[in-house]
């Protein structure tokens, strides 16, 4: 009984006690304290939980992008793969078609050649007096006109030597096609547009040597052989399609001329090279690059490219004629188109850039005075004016026969 006393008596006192300490204003203070901390607490688990929520939410929304666009780039390399694929089927259709068509080509440029080479085999026949005029009909040859013949290989600017004798510019309407492939393929007939020089004709012979014009005959199947004078024309390699022409020139008395064109490209293509060599050669030295036996030899290289090509030039020329018995010292001429042009116009030509092209002329000429029409002596005279290739200003006897 009493210990029951005792312990009520006791809660009296903590709730007493506990009463006492509620009503303190530190612990209310306290108590408020801790209420704000712990309502703090929450508020920023809240928030942070918030943030997890949208940090998640906006990986799973990246994730879902990079599935898009990994499985965009993988349909996109299928694709690629397919267009590759594709692509490589129709390259390999084409190089199988390219192949095929370069077959054929072979093919028929091999039986070409075989018949060729079967035909330099037999003799070609001597043209008979009826296929003579029969020829001269086909080619319109006028009697009491100068027909000239430029004949030689494929590529040596055969219509770009016309064009220059006729004082036209390629290009123009009049002008004989030129290319760096072969343009001719059927003789080519021009008449001079200079009313000073209607008596001439120019002819374009198609270049022997390639599939569609072979060595075989040449002279004879063109129909050179009713030609005033052939100008037999070569660019780098005087060939035996050359000498087979300087023949037939021989053996049917037409006065032939040996020509090289583009002299000044190849004259300018030794220049750079010896320049090459020169610069090539110049040790570091100041005093050596400056001395002046280098500027010597600087100042000298066209003067010395250009007597370089003469000499080789004229040296093979002269060893290829000698061979097969023909005149070694026949004369080659070198010229330039543009040189010859400005010539044929009655223009000045500057001295370094003349070279055969006043002779070529004055040659051509004389020769066919005893062949075809009794022309009158020619007389260079490069401070003339006027059309240089005009025959009515060399004096009288132009129209005899």
């Amino acid at each position: 009984m009493g210990s029951r006393q005792s312990r009520a008596a006791k809660a009296d006192v903590d709730e007493i006690n506990e009463s006492n300490v509620r009503r303190n204003p530190v612990v209310q203070a306290l108590e408020k304290k801790h209420r704000e901390e712990l309502e703090e607490l929450h508020k920023s688990a809240e928030k942070r939980a918030e943030a997890d929520e949208n940090l998640r939410s906006r990986q799973e929304k990246q994730h879902q992008k990079n599935i898009l666009a990994l499985q965009s780039q993988l349909d996109q390399e299928a694709d690629a793969r397919r267009n590759a694929e594709e692509l490589h089927k129709v390259e390999e259709q084409l190089r199988h078609s390219k192949s095929e068509r370069e077959k054929a080509e072979r093919e028929l440029a091999k039986a070409r050649r075989h018949e060729n080479q079967l035909a330099d085999l037999e003799p070609v026949p001597m043209p008979t007096q009826v296929e003579f005029e029969q020829t001269k009909r086909e080619r319109q040859y006028i009697e009491g006109r100068l027909h000239f013949a430029i004949a030689g290989t494929a590529g040596s600017g055969k219509s770009s030597l016309i064009n220059a004798f006729r004082g036209v510019s390629k290009g123009t309407a009049s002008a004989a096609a030129t290319g760096v492939v072969e343009t001719t393929v059927s003789i080519g007939r021009y008449e001079d547009p200079h009313p000073d020089r209607s008596k001439f004709v120019w002819y374009d012979i198609p270049g022997a040597g390639t599939i569609n014009v072979s060595h075989s005959g040449y002279f004879i199947k063109q129909g050179l052989y009713i030609f005033d004078a052939i100008i037999v024309l070569f660019d780098s390699r005087f060939v035996d399609t050359d000498i087979s022409i300087l023949e037939n020139c021989k053996k049917f008395n037409i006065p032939a001329f040996i020509v090289r064109s583009k002299s000044d490209e190849h004259i300018k293509a030794i220049a750079d090279e010896m320049r090459e060599e020169l610069d090539e050669d110049e040790s570091e030295d100041e005093e050596d690059v400056r001395s002046k036996d280098r500027e010597v030899r600087r100042t000298r290289i066209d003067a010395d490219a250009r007597d370089q090509y003469v000499t080789l030039t004229r040296q093979n020329v002269k060893e290829n004629l000698r061979k097969v018995g023909l005149d070694e010292e026949q004369k080659v001429y070198l010229i330039s188109r543009r040189t010859l042009l400005r010539i044929v116009r009655g223009k000045q030509a500057a001295p370094t850039k003349l070279i055969d092209e006043y002779d070529l002329i004055k040659d051509v000429m004389a020769a066919i005075k005893e062949r075809r029409i009794n022309t009158p002596a020619f007389k260079p005279n490069p401070t003339r004016s006027g059309s240089y290739l005009n025959p009515l200003s060399w004096g009288s006897g132009w129209n005899r026969r």
